[in-house]
């Protein structure tokens, strides 16, 4: 059983990563308001404007677990493996290389499946072209030109097995059926909080974590979706990719 003091931390640490992110975006996106950022409750903060009190709600997206592409996580699992295994072995044929270490993440967006011989040699080709950058360490992620199926290649000038780590494998409509959601359940909650903050701008941010297993893209085409809400604004930021695009208004 899950003690009070436990679930006190818990809020307290959710509380942060939810102020992180407000301020990871703000710094991105101009139409934030500038101000000091309080916290409270429903909404999570408010912001002290010249023009006034903003409230801003901030909710998590997660992608939802499983993949169209593979039938089980060890399929996924053993596939990466090999991609990885098949890159260091086609690097270390290429004349003149030099010793690296390599990790990556995996990223597939629409489920699509890969040739992971087509995968390793693109790897192997990329991390040839790009380890002169390893001074000691370089990082490229998916907005870097890094090659399909990707999500972080990271060189390191020392010797090392290559690893491959956790991956995302997420559709467009999954995308569009978690942001759907997550503003649907908020928007049932919008009355408490303009009841709480009385004549305040109530805004909605939507936040994806950094770490890869976490994440979920802005995809391409974002500004054309749209969807009902009745937030005076509503945000998405995803902090993988460090971007924020605003939600359009069904």
């Amino acid at each position: 059983m899950i003690s009070a003091e436990q679930m006190s931390l818990s809020a307290t640490c959710k509380k942060q990563v939810e102020r992180r992110a407000l301020e990871a975006a703000r710094r991105v996106c101009s139409t934030i308001p500038s101000g000091k950022i309080y916290e409270f409750e429903k909404p999570d903060f408010k912001i002290e404007t010249r023009s006034g009190i903003v409230g801003v709600e901030v909710t998590e997206l997660l992608p939802r677990a499983g993949s169209d592409a593979f039938s089980s996580p060890l399929a996924e699992k053993s596939f990466h493996e090999k991609v990885v295994h098949l890159a260091e072995q086609e690097y270390n044929r290429m004349p003149g290389t030099v010793p690296v270490e390599v990790r990556v993440y995996f990223w597939n967006i629409n489920g699509r499946k890969y040739d992971r011989r087509v995968m390793a040699k693109s790897l192997a080709e990329f991390v040839s072209a790009h380890r002169v950058q390893a001074t000691p360490v370089v990082t490229f992620d998916r907005h870097d030109d890094i090659p399909e199926g990707f999500g972080v290649i990271s060189i390191s000038a020392t010797t090392g097995p290559w690893w491959g780590g956790e991956s995302v494998n997420l559709t467009l409509d999954q995308i569009h059926q978690q942001i759907a959601e997550r503003i649907e359940a908020k928007n049932k909650l919008l009355p408490t909080y303009r009841s709480n903050l009385p004549k305040a701008s109530i805004w909605l941010l939507i936040y994806s974590g950094v770490e890869i297993s976490r994440s979920v893209p802005i995809p391409h085409g974002f500004d054309e979706w749209t969807f009902p809400f009745e937030f005076d604004r509503a945000i998405f930021f995803s902090s993988l990719g460090n971007e924020v695009a605003e939600v359009r208004r069904a």
